[in-house]
């Protein structure tokens, strides 16, 4: 049984998955590639893994404004297509301004979970099983009221708070291979399988890009976009999700 709670969905033929774009005035790289994309471009469902904004909390007022270019195309491209946004550890709170536009899962709804064919594939951005000490962190920063006290103190003085994460995040490297990552995944796969029922496991968060089978199970830890600037189509192979891996120079 999942312990989640989270509700289901039905996987289309063609669907879309990107993860970890990091979008922000620094970083366009999403915008320019979904900005450019017609009507008849665009998937029949949209599913944003998490991490698509670098910097984006819907309770502090003050991170919406710098993204508020992004914010408004997406909005525009749910007029058009199914999109379904998946909160990630850089992006969350953010029903509020989506509203019903684009459906939103908060990391307490993930895995979301996935039927394609008989196959139930579950989705997370992939920030979970990360020890008692990040569940501690990851409470307090989408706690509401800590947003709020955020923004107040960031207005007050002048944008220092947002300016200040925004520094912070622009150090780091989001492109980067992690030893073992195979192996270390084997083994949290198999701590996920007595947790929820699945037949692949779909996550975001580690930037690796990897796929592989173990235990009867599939997991597919996806391409960061604003590393390889690349996104993911779903495919039927043989009765089975399938995956292919397309670049932004490639629409159709």
């Amino acid at each position: 049984m999942d312990e989640s709670g989270a509700s289901s969905l039905l996987l289309k033929e063609g669907a879309w998955l990107i993860a970890d774009a990091h979008y922000a005035h620094y970083n366009t790289a999403l915008y320019e590639f979904l900005s450019k994309l017609g009507p008849d471009d665009l998937p029949p469902q949209l599913l944003l893994m998490g991490d698509i904004f670098d910097l984006l909390f819907g309770y502090a007022q003050n991170s919406i404004q710098p993204n508020r270019k992004m914010v408004d195309l997406l909005q525009q491209i749910a007029r058009q297509c199914e999109v379904i946004y998946l909160e990630g550890n850089h992006d969350f709170g953010l029903e509020p301004f989506f509203g019903e536009a684009i459906r939103v899962v908060p990391r307490s709804a993930q895995p979301l979970i996935g039927t394609f064919g008989a196959q139930r594939i579950a989705l997370h951005h992939g920030d979970l099983l990360q020890g008692i000490g990040y569940e501690l962190y990851t409470a307090v920063i989408r706690n509401r009221h800590v947003d709020r006290l955020l923004n107040m103190v960031d207005t007050a003085r002048k944008g220092a708070v947002i300016d200040w994460l925004e520094r912070y995040n622009r150090k780091k490297r989001p492109c980067y291979r992690i030893d073992h990552f195979e192996e270390r995944m084997k083994k949290r796969l198999e701590t996920l399988m007595k947790r929820y029922d699945f037949d692949v496991w779909i996550e975001g968060h580690f930037h690796q890009n990897l796929r592989f089978d173990h235990a009867g199970k599939g997991y597919f830890n996806l391409p960061a976009f604003a590393c390889a600037q690349t996104y993911t189509v779903i495919r039927s192979f043989e009765g089975t999700i399938g995956f292919e891996e397309r670049g932004v120079a490639q629409k159709a």
